[in-house]
């Protein structure tokens, strides 16, 4: 019987062995929400295109959600699990409950990935109607922004890293050298004192923060004022979008 026990306690820990590699490969990926809720850089389609690359590269799951006029953004109740909130949203007020679900969730620590018109995001040019909210100072306080209007259309911005911002972890692994974007150079500086700038955008004798970090509470924010189509074909964009997704994530950085 001696001999018996002894076997079946070999057996046990063999199986339990073996079982370790399948369990270590089930631990959770992140989740990633993003919201898309704006009419001028087809957002709804970029997003989508974002997070199925995330899928690809490294298993990450997504939501996305779409902004409606009528309703806001159905299926926030998605940030109660989210690790990241992607923002690409232009000038509307929320549902009171939908605004709710938001600041929740950066007051709870979460990060936060915001592109070009989330500047604006929630400073609708009407007055709310009843039951709903807007969040003037979101720009500000949470992104460490000063969006003031924008440069005209004529020749392209060009893009650069800034002075002292080379060594970041976001930029460490950005394709060497100067772009190009034909999207309008926002009006953004002066920041606030919390924001670290990461890139310049130059447009004519004119240059502009383009990139920047800033902490709100306890979330790790980044923020771009590029976002347009175009920039989404541009590979030190889409380079950009994956390495700040990592950084807000306080995850390793993809090699």
């Amino acid at each position: 019987m001696k001999t018996l026990r002894l076997s079946w306690a070999v057996v046990s820990l063999i199986a339990a062995w073996t079982a370790w590699p399948a369990c270590a490969a089930e631990v959770r990926q992140p989740h990633i929400v993003l919201v898309s809720f704006e009419d001028e850089y087809h957002a709804a389609e970029t997003l989508p295109q974002f997070a199925r690359q995330l899928h690809d590269r490294f298993g990450y799951h997504s939501t996305c959600l779409q902004g409606e006029k009528e309703s806001g953004i159905a299926g926030l109740e998605q940030l109660a699990t989210a690790d990241l909130l992607v923002l690409f949203v232009r000038r509307h007020a929320l549902p009171k409950e939908q605004m709710t679900r938001i600041r929740r969730y950066l007051d709870a620590g979460k990060p936060l990935l915001a592109l070009r018109t989330s500047s604006h995001a929630f400073s609708p040019k009407t007055k709310p109607p009843e039951g709903w909210e807007a969040w003037p100072g979101f720009d500000h306080d949470v992104l460490g922004g000063n969006y003031h209007d924008h440069y005209g259309k004529g020749p392209r911005s060009e893009i650069a890293v800034a002075d002292g911002a080379a060594a970041h972890p976001i930029l460490a692994g950005l394709p060497a050298g100067k772009w190009t974007t034909d999207s309008t150079l926002y009006k953004t500086s002066p920041l606030a004192s919390t924001a670290t700038v990461l890139l310049m955008g130059k447009w004519k004798d004119e240059a502009e923060p383009v990139a920047w970090t800033n902490r709100y509470h306890n979330s790790r924010v980044f923020n771009t004022s590029l976002g347009d189509a175009e920039d989404f074909r541009t590979p030190q964009f889409r380079t950009l979008l994956i390495r700040a997704a990592h950084w807000a994530m306080n995850r390793p950085m993809p090699k």
